[in-house]
């Protein structure tokens, strides 16, 4: 291990530092007004520049690229830097690979891609990002053109992973008919099967020459002598030791702030009594680059909610189900899988029921629905033969459950949703019926680091900040969700690439 007398710390308080604890910032729930004024002063007088009460700064890996996270961006990062011949470690701080995408329903918007056309599916790019820019409009996102920078490059980024890192996606022809999910793509197994991405993704850049490290999390920038960041130190566990990685490129991949509730109480204070179906956005990259002086923007923008269980969330978008209320009512559009949850927090419903029947049991997401079922089995009801049976399973009254379903039958024979405008699969239900129990929970965030579309953090006041990176959930221009943050960070790592690339063609320039 190496010692340098002139690197610090940037981020963590000594005494933080010191417990093994969260940021300092999150404990206040806001980030200080001076950013920099949190970096910890040396201990000059000591002749050794380290944080006082910590360890000196020994740097136990010295790599071109450290990646902080390894979810869908960060794993999609190193891609670039690893084909580019460079040594790239990748730092997790769970003790599993693959972060929170790894647990994520698995829907990605993605068109014109070879497994789609050599299915028969012709929607190009272009025709469909007219129907994604629609949506990503009512969701209020207003980035569009950053988000079509995204949704183009997310074909690239699919197809890649297919014919060079084995990512495994299902046939295209079990869930679309026409234009319906004529631009979504879904793992081998259909929904909640990210196993099918990502643990092919890790073994392809396994053998490429990535190196992991799981069970550290981030806590500070290491900074040279001009104030760059060289580095990064992680503590393992408790904080019981500690590893420092120098780093000639850093890329901040740590997910949103979902799971922080001082972040959310700060942020977004309306969802801090909502549950939380996220356990480790905890908004540290988003924390750490502030501290080095990035500029965090849209921070109180709220994201949309999602059911308890997310895969169940998208069954609307394969297959005939109802949304009702505690009471048996309708009251949200079932193809919008963001649209139940969001109405039932607004409108203070508490709970609501998906139901559906045969022909979603023997969909292309079958083996979706008997996971669901077989791992909550407190939460489902049925089956049942008639709708009366399913009320009485349910506790809600009959007379309203076939009231609520003689009106949605009548839409379907219009052919038109006259209440909620839902248009895939208005189809009538086939018993027999069964009923799953969600409640609204947050799942991502909005806003955080903001960056160019390279990735590269920019300070508040706009400049480059040197040699750090951030992409996906943790960065303000990641809206779209799966597909889009794996773009960000093949984005983000192609930068990178060419940046060292770049770098080292200069120096021999000079030499």
């Amino acid at each position: 291990m190496e010692r340098r007398s002139f690197f610090k710390l940037a981020g963590l308080s000594a005494a933080v530092l010191a417990v093994g604890g969260t940021l300092g910032a999150c404990e206040a729930g806001k980030l200080p007004d001076n950013p920099l004024a949190a970096t910890n002063k040396a201990n000059e007088t000591a002749g050794q520049s380290s944080v006082m009460g910590q360890p000196p700064i020994a740097f136990d890996a010295d790599v071109d690229v450290l990646i902080v996270g390894s979810g869908v961006a960060g794993l999609s990062a190193a891609m670039d830097p690893l084909e580019a011949k460079r040594s790239v470690m990748v730092v997790e701080k769970l003790d599993l690979l693959g972060g929170e995408s790894y647990e994520s329903n698995g829907v990605m918007r993605i068109a014109g891609t070879t497994a789609q056309q050599d299915a028969g599916v012709n929607a190009t790019v272009d025709e469909a990002w007219g129907a994604r820019k629609k949506e990503l409009s009512a969701a209020g996102d207003d980035d569009l053109d950053f988000a079509k920078t995204l949704f183009f490059a997310a074909t690239e980024w699919a197809n890649r992973l297919a014919s060079d890192y084995g990512a495994q996606f299902a046939d295209p022809k079990t869930f679309v008919d026409g234009k319906v999910n004529a631009a979504i793509m879904l793992p081998k197994n259909g929904l909640g099967d990210m196993q099918s991405i990502m643990m092919p993704l890790r073994d392809a850049l396994t053998a490429k020459g990535a190196t992991f490290s799981t069970g550290h999390r981030a806590v500070a920038f290491i900074l040279d002598e001009d104030g760059a960041a060289c580095g990064m130190r992680f503590y393992a566990g408790s904080g019981a030791s500690v590893l420092d990685v120098r780093a000639r490129r850093i890329v901040v991949a740590t997910g949103g702030f979902a799971g922080s509730q001082p972040l959310v109480h700060e942020h977004t204070p309306d969802y801090e009594r909502v549950g939380c179906y996220t356990v480790a956005s905890m908004g540290e990259g988003q924390q750490l680059c502030a501290l080095l002086g990035g500029q965090l923007v849209n921070m109180d923008k709220a994201a949309p909610l999602t059911g308890s269980l997310p895969q169940a969330t998208a069954w609307g978008l394969f297959g005939p189900t109802v949304i009702v209320d505690a009471l048996g009512k309708r009251f949200a559009r079932e193809d919008d899988a963001n649209a139940a949850a969001g109405a039932c927090f607004s409108e203070e419903r508490g709970y609501w029921w998906t139901v559906f029947g045969k022909q979603l049991t023997e969909s292309s997401q079958s083996r979706s629905v008997a996971e669901v079922a077989s791992k909550n089995a407190k939460r489902l009801i049925g089956p049942f033969d008639d709708l009366d049976e399913l009320a009485e399973g349910m506790g809600v009254s009959p007379d309203v459950l076939n009231a609520t379903f003689d009106r949605y039958n009548g839409f379907v024979k219009d052919g038109k949703d006259g209440d909620f405008g839902r248009t895939l699969f208005l189809e009538e239900l086939e018993g027999p019926y069964y009923a799953l129990k969600q409640l609204p929970q947050r799942y991502r965030s909005n806003g955080g680091v903001k960056t160019n579309q390279s990735g590269q953090v920019l300070s508040v006041v706009g400049a480059v900040i040197p040699n750090v990176y951030c992409c996906g959930a943790a960065a303000a221009s990641s809206i779209g969700g799966l597909a889009s943050n794996g773009a960000f960070g093949m984005l983000a790592g192609k930068a990178v690439a060419a940046a060292l690339d770049d770098e080292d063609a200069a120096k021999q320039a000079s030499d």
